[in-house]
């Protein structure tokens, strides 16, 4: 085809010299593309067609030549291996009026589809002149043409057209240009590339659009699409079409549909243009919080999504912890393969935790980073915390018991020698001292006949079933992964003990600045909802706005968005959700798809989306950037985290066969 190495030769592409295809080149003559490749010591033979090279001197264009071509084909040529087809957009195949990014389609289609277009200029004093011609011209025919003629509404619309461009160019200020447009399609195989080619011209006709092969033009197809600045007469003939600058402008195809952070953690595929979605939750430079809100309907997905959020930030070096109220089982098994601690926090679990023990060495966030601590008390702020929750134990606390709880505590641990100086969590020889349990603080308030009644909440926890879940803790207080299942805990202390597990993780990952933590509510609702108190679902929203100070990420996901945003006409909810930068909408009924598109500002296509998602599908949406995208796991990762019956009996069938 082009150049070769060691030719005295070089011949010149056809079609590449100016003129009438198949026109003989005059003598001596080279082709405009050629320019490129010379070089000092390629020199011009007058007696020959072409150039001539110095024997053994190896040309530029030896480098960019390739190694084979066919261009006897007529459905295709044959680069290197690699199948090229051409389709141009007709010059009458254009819509007539189109929107900002039109070319968008085709420059996402997939892979082996690539777009060339070429935007010609021309002088607006010719234009015009030619343009008020025709238009007359149109309008004296139209005068002798029947209104049910054939070609009566050809005539008015090319009188409309011309009127309209003469307006654009002489009241708009705008230019007039010549538009080509040309696909390349390429494949490894024919049928790959045949595959291909009726792809990108049933995408052309959805896009009111006429795209027409390049049968045997492929070669000056394939010549048109490289870096030449040539496109070949005959197809550019068939395929220019005018257009004002407006419509030129909004053919600009570059508008993104990708989400691809470099260094973040790859979430799925993006279902417009199968790119990946990867999101970094912790570039502070690019989001102003990394906090994510999940919703979708029981069975949409939620939980395995977690998972893999979970997993993949843990390796990335992040401490994870996931309180599950509900199913906590499915997380156990990808827990204990990623080394984490599961907590099955209930009655009849061996797992212990004392909720009245300080955990905390210090309330400032920064103190390691800044090398000085502050004096405030741990004792008043674990005080706090446990008033809060006795509040899910004994709902409607007057101010009297309030009181007399807090006295009560400050009682309680007194007898343990801990008082509001931190130094007192200690003893001499610089080891903690033991923290009092709930049975300790049960003996406190039954002493006294003014507070028998705030003891009576507590009996489950001193000699009732509950009893073995609130002694000395014994679980794993250094690990990177934790995961906390309380939906076995009976129904009516579920708020009670969920937010002590919210307690225990959220102290852990706002005690200093210099970890990356991330905190994982699934079931968000039982925190925030109907059966919360207010000031339980507050602590959670002050963490959602604050968990970016100290280094952190909340991640809430909820199934029953009546319950998420029911608490105090959803406040909290909706509060929570302004605060996450990130939500991924996964399946939700048409009446919660509203919900969320009004809080959203949702189109009424990408409501319409979330109804039709399928298992496993989500709707991505980062601030203004909203991706349809498919959740992706890798083999073993989908072998840890599935719980699809199927794949169980699968599972077991396979190990009985092995035995």
């Amino acid at each position: 085809m082009l150049l070769r190495k060691r030719k005295k030769t070089i011949p010149a592409p056809q079609g590449a010299f100016p003129g009438k295809s198949g026109e003989t080149p005059p003598s001596g003559a080279r082709p405009k593309s050629l320019s490129l490749f010379r070089l000092p010591f390629a020199k011009k033979d007058d007696d020959a067609d072409g150039l001539v090279l110095d024997s053994g001197a190896t040309a530029l264009s030896d480098v960019l030549s390739p190694a084979s071509a066919d261009f006897t084909g007529r459905e295709y040529v044959v680069v290197d291996g690699v199948f090229h087809a051409c389709l141009y957009i007709t010059g009458y195949g254009y819509r007539t009026t189109v929107e900002g990014a039109w070319l968008s389609p085709l420059v996402l289609a997939g892979e082996g589809i690539s777009l060339n277009f070429v935007i010609k200029r021309q002088p607006r004093e010719k234009i015009l002149s030619k343009i008020s011609q025709t238009t007359m011209i149109n309008r004296s025919r139209m005068r002798d043409v029947g209104d049910t003629r054939a070609d009566f509404e050809e005539l008015d619309g090319a009188i409309a057209a011309g009127l309209y461009l003469k307006e654009g160019m002489n009241r708009h200020g705008e230019d007039f240009y010549y538009m080509h447009t040309i696909v390349e399609v390429t494949a490894d195989d024919a049928e790959t590339l045949k595959r291909r080619v009726s792809n990108v011209e049933t995408l052309c006709v959805s896009l009111d659009m006429l795209a027409k092969r390049c049968d045997f033009k492929h070669e000056q197809g394939f010549l048109s699409c490289l870096p030449l600045a040539y496109l070949d007469p005959d197809i550019e003939r068939k395929s220019r079409r005018n257009a004002l600058t407006t419509g030129v402008a909004a053919a600009f195809p570059f508008a993104s549909f990708e989400l691809c952070d470099r260094e973040g953690i790859f979430l799925g595929r993006n279902r417009h243009n199968n790119s990946a979605c990867m999101i970094d939750l912790f570039d502070r430079a690019k989001y102003s919080n990394g906090n994510v809100a999940c919703f979708g309907v029981t069975g949409a997905g939620k939980t395995f999504a977690l998972q893999v959020i979970a997993g993949r930030l843990r390796q990335q070096g992040k401490r994870v912890f996931v309180i599950a109220p509900s199913k906590g089982y499915e997380y156990r098994s990808y827990c204990e393969i990623v080394g984490g601690v599961y907590v099955k926090w209930a009655p009849s679990s061996r797992d212990s935790l004392n909720i009245m023990e300080i955990r905390r060495k210090t309330l400032d966030a920064d103190s390691e980073a800044r090398g000085i601590a502050e004096s405030d008390s741990l004792l008043a702020n674990r005080i706090s915390k446990l008033t809060a929750s006795f509040a899910l134990l004994k709902k409607n606390l007057t101010e009297e018991d309030r009181n007399y709880l807090d006295e009560s505590l400050v009682e309680c641990y007194g007898r343990f020698g801990i008082t509001f100086d931190n130094e007192t969590l200690t003893d001499e020889t610089g080891k903690a001292r033991p923290a009092p349990t709930i049975a300790d603080w049960y003996g406190v308030l039954s002493e006294k006949g003014e507070t028998k009644h705030l003891a009576v909440p507590l009996l489950r926890f001193v000699t009732g079933s509950a009893a073995g879940m609130v002694k000395e803790t014994n679980v794993q207080g250094d690990a990177m992964y934790y995961v906390f299942n309380v939906s076995e805990v009976p129904e009516d202390l579920r708020e009670f003990v969920t937010y002590c597990a919210f307690d225990f993780c959220m102290g852990a990952a706002t005690e200093s600045v210099l970890t990356e933590d991330v905190l994982i509510i699934d079931e968000a609702w039982i925190l925030i909802g109907a059966r919360s108190t207010p000031e339980i679902a507050g602590m959670v929203l002050e963490l959602a706005k604050t968990i970016r100070g100290y280094n952190g990420v909340l991640i809430t996901a909820s199934q029953d968005m009546a319950d998420y945003l029911s608490l105090d006409d959803g406040r909290f909810g909706k509060g929570i959700m302004n605060a996450g930068r990130v939500k991924l909408v996964m399946q939700l009924e048409e009446s919660e798809a509203r919900l969320v598109g009004e809080i959203l500002n949702l189109s009424e296509s990408e409501i319409l989306q979330i109804t039709r998602n399928r298992r496993g599908e989500a709707l991505l949406s980062v601030g203004q950037s909203r991706i349809s995208m498919a959740i992706h796991a890798s083999a073993k990762e989908y072998e840890s985290i599935t719980t699809a019956v199927s794949d169980l009996k699968a599972r077991r069938s396979a190990a009985a066969g092995d035995a």
